[in-house]
């Protein structure tokens, strides 16, 4: 079996929603993955029912693998997208230097459609890894979640969720610099 994490592989389904048809060297290509993985990744989403192998070799996400990527139709322009990462990137920025913050953005990373450079896209995907800026003998989850709502500030170009490593393995803009 392939070493990757499911989430990952969603995250290029999720990616693929603008292309009629995509090939196994885009899955190469987005996750960082040898031939052999990627034709164990095609095989089990085939048999799952999330793609679809065309007549010309090509493959097709399924209205399946559209619904368990989260995908959306690309709605967004590619502009919108560039300002809300660079203004998040100065958000994060921000809060690095301010010392009161109470924590500081250690790594962002920016993955999605928009890295093609399509006329319209989706959300782009941001993960976020946070620290405490002073040790708590509890670090509490709820506490992170929040603080990521408030770097988002309501954002419909953005999709925030908690840093994995899997983030900066695949294609991807990094967003802060440490």
């Amino acid at each position: 079996m392939p070493r990757i994490p499911i989430t990952a592989v969603f995250s290029f389904l999720k990616d693929m929603r603008g292309s009629l048809t995509w090939s196994e060297k885009d899955l190469i290509a987005t996750l960082k993955v040898t031939r052999k993985d990627a034709g164990k990744i095609l095989t089990l989403l085939q048999m799952q029912g999330y793609v679809q192998k065309t007549e010309n070799r090509e493959w097709l996400t399924t209205a399946s693998g559209e619904i368990v990527s989260g995908s959306k139709s690309p709605r967004f322009s590619l502009a919108n997208i560039h300002q809300a990462l660079s203004a998040l990137s100065a958000r994060s920025a921000d809060i690095n230097n301010h010392a009161h913050s109470e924590f500081t953005v250690t790594k962002a990373v920016a993955f999605g459609d928009f890295l093609k450079r399509p006329p319209k896209c989706q959300a782009a995907d941001v993960g976020i890894e946070l620290r405490q800026r002073v040790a708590a003998k509890h670090r509490d989850k709820t506490e992170e979640r929040n603080f990521l709502k408030q770097i988002a500030a309501k954002n419909r170009f953005l999709h925030l969720q908690p840093y994995e490593q899997w983030m900066s393995q695949r294609s991807h803009r990094r967003l802060v610099m440490q």
